[in-house]
């Protein structure tokens, strides 16, 4: 199979609406089209076709019991997703869909949902609920529209690795096993979106991303309604198990670079860390902040991933690629704080790293 990759510098130009229009007609003819989110890029197809779904856990080598995620255009489209929830519904569980997809979508909010029997079993792993979201971007937006059906889409990635943040990232994944990119650019936010499930009272966040636990907390309390407590050792526990995830992400192992991830404390340890595995002979490439630019200074090869929690959740997913690409044997990164965007940034970072584990106080794991 060719990869072809169309570029869609602007949706509204003749270039960008026949890319879109390409790109649609793939869809609905059952084939497999990677486009961008404002989070990563996602692997796309008719999330209505089981056959056309089947082809991307194919594609990305991904195991069945590992659901995705559906994407959708208005909130109308619910209405053949979900068995309970629709726009206008009364219920408690109306209420809270009406609540966050006016303060969330669209936006990098995925909400677990019952499922309709028009989703095939295959998209959820064969659980009775539904993943949904609605996305903040104009090629996003512009495909599942012209598509004219929702669309089933995981990170466009080999399953477990570094998620994709460009379209060159798919293409180093991905060539010559999907038929076509959309290259949109570089990913705004570039983590998953958040997946809050709604099936259980109270709602508990099952993976964090874009929508930061505070941001949901808030609009829940402005009904009367919580947020479950974090309990991420709880969650990890449950998806190491061989049966139907509930959601995407969850695994202990997964957004892992080539390389073996080792988390530090802080700065101090990350110098320490570095300078005992460089008397082992292995090449160290550095994950760091801008605030930690002096502290590395000569220290090579590195990443900056910038100033703030965004500027490193932006480029978390590149930066570890860029290392592996410079041929390192260990990437050193200090862990991120489990508030804000920072939750989702130390969700990823600890995920990725949990394949040789080992962070400061673990040593004896080298």
């Amino acid at each position: 199979m060719i990869t072809r990759i169309l570029p869609v510098s602007e949706v509204g130009s003749a270039e960008g609406r026949a890319a879109i229009r390409e790109a649609a007609r793939m869809i609905r003819d059952g084939r497999l089209v990677a486009f961008p989110t404002e989070t990563v890029y996602g692997l796309g197809a008719n999330a209505l076709d089981a056959r056309a779904v089947a082809r991307v856990f194919e594609a990305k080598q991904r195991p069945l019991n590992d659901p995705l995620i559906l994407h959708i255009a208005g909130l109308d489209d619910l209405t053949n997703l979900t068995t309970a929830t629709v726009p206008g519904d009364a219920t408690e569980l109306g209420s809270l869909v009406a609540v966050l997809t006016r303060a969330f979508w669209p936006g990098p909010l995925t909400l677990v949902l019952p499922r309709s029997r028009n989703v095939p079993p295959i998209v959820s792993a064969g659980r009775d609920t539904v993943a949904v979201r609605m996305p903040n971007h104009a090629v996003a937006q512009a495909l599942i529209r012209a598509a004219g059906v929702p669309i089933a889409a995981p990170s466009a990635n080999r399953f477990g690795h570094v998620s994709p943040t460009t379209a060159q990232h798919v293409l180093d994944d991905l060539d010559g096993r999907i038929d076509l990119v959309l290259d949109g650019g570089a990913t705004p936010i570039g983590v998953e979106s958040t997946v809050l499930d709604l099936t259980t009272a109270p709602p508990r966040i099952l993976r964090p991303g874009g929508v930061t636990r505070e941001q949901i907390a808030h609009a829940l309390a402005n009904i009367g309604q919580q947020l479950a407590a974090s309990d991420p050792q709880s969650l990890t526990a449950q998806s190491s198990r061989a049966m139907p995830l509930p959601s995407p992400g969850m695994l202990p192992s997964h957004y892992a670079p080539r390389a073996k991830l080792v988390l530090c404390r802080d700065t101090d340890s990350l110098l320490n860390r570095r300078a005992d595995f460089a008397a082992r002979g292995l090449k160290i490439g550095l994950l760091i902040l801008e605030s930690q630019r002096e502290a590395c200074n000569n220290l090579h090869p590195q990443f900056v991933l910038g100033e703030t929690l965004s500027d490193a959740a932006r480029n978390l997913y590149a930066g570890l690629r860029a290392l592996d690409s410079a041929g390192v044997d260990v990437i050193l990164a200090t862990e991120a704080p489990r508030s804000g965007l920072g939750e989702a940034i130390a969700d990823r970072l600890a995920r990725a790293a949990a394949k040789a584990i080992e962070t400061e106080g673990n040593r004896d794991h080298d």
